[in-house]
């Protein structure tokens, strides 16, 4: 109960940083395939990324000439995943509610892919400046976006969720949008994180590390508002903490909300990952409804 209380006071004391308690699990019927095919097709995408790679993308807009709000999502690893899931993620074919209702709110929604083949062992280490990455594929994305003809090329947003945290990290140092969301954030090449070599496996991240000097010059040129949500079972809790530390250390517009029993991933629901167990939480719809609120105003 003392560490619990201390660490709840450790967290309250920064008001960018908020808890919610969570944790229930719902049905998820009800939330999806809320927005027909018939009123908003699945468009696929192929974008020419900087090297001439094709990156896939799922676009779904809503009914009308626009011009509106987007949000642009990179999924969790691996990169490469392919059309046929892009499509199904952004359907809700697999019980997430939360790119239908972004849609609902007036929101060209687009779910892109990036390259595939990263060495996790070595995520860590420092990027090679000559090499194509997947923050160009991102980059490509946005850009290719914000030139359609029905899409306010002011009100881009972008939402990372696992290691899309450390694409959109890594985008956000070379694009300015209108802002970005970290949902269940691995930003380990972005801040130079390191696990620690003695913890267990599911607690590898509570005593990581990471180069402070990359971070600091990473977070200097980013202009862009952001929003860090993530649960309190996910490993990766305290390398967000250390994204959100830098980046108010460095006097950027960033805010942190913890969701109590939240799984990694838990901010998107259910994503049809095998051998995985991802219910419907009420974290899962209070933060988006959080998400919602920060897009409309972000500060």
């Amino acid at each position: 109960m003392v560490h619990t209380l201390t660490l709840f006071f450790a967290l309250t004391l920064s008001a960018e940083v908020k808890e919610f308690p969570g944790g229930k699990v719902l049905p998820h019927e009800q939330f999806i395939r809320t927005v027909p095919e018939s009123v908003s097709p699945v468009e696929k995408l192929f974008i020419k990324s900087k090297d001439g790679l094709y990156v896939a993308a799922a676009l779904r807009k809503p009914k009308g000439n626009g011009p509106f709000p987007v949000l642009i999502h990179f999924h969790g690893a691996p990169g490469g995943r392919g059309m046929d899931q892009l499509v199904g993620w952004a359907r809700g074919d697999h019980g997430s509610p939360v790119f239908e209702r972004f849609l609902k709110e007036g929101y060209v929604t687009v779910v892109s892919d990036y390259r595939g083949g990263q060495n996790f062992s070595r995520l860590a280490d420092g990027e090679d400046p000559a090499r194509v990455t997947y923050a160009d594929d991102a980059q490509a994305v946005v850009q290719y976006v914000k030139s359609l003809p029905y899409v306010d090329a002011g009100r881009i947003h972008v939402y990372g969720v696992s290691l899309g945290g450390d694409v959109v990290m890594h985008l956000l140092k070379r694009e300015k949008v209108r802002a970005a969301v970290l949902g269940a954030g691995a930003p380990i090449s972005f801040l130079g994180a390191r696990p620690s070599p003695d913890a267990p496996k599911d607690k590898r991240w509570q005593g990581a590390s990471h180069d402070e000097q990359r971070a600091a010059a990473n977070i200097a040129p980013i202009e862009t508002p952001l929003l860090i949500l993530v649960g309190t079972a996910d490993s990766l809790l305290a390398v967000d903490r250390m994204l959100h530390d830098a980046m108010e250390k460095a006097g950027k517009k960033v805010r942190m909300e913890i969701y109590a029993n939240g799984y990694h991933d838990f901010v998107i629901g259910p994503q049809g990952h095998a051998g995985r167990s991802e219910p419907l939480l009420d974290a899962t719809l209070a933060a988006l409804e959080s998400t919602l609120r920060f897009l409309a105003n972000p500060r």
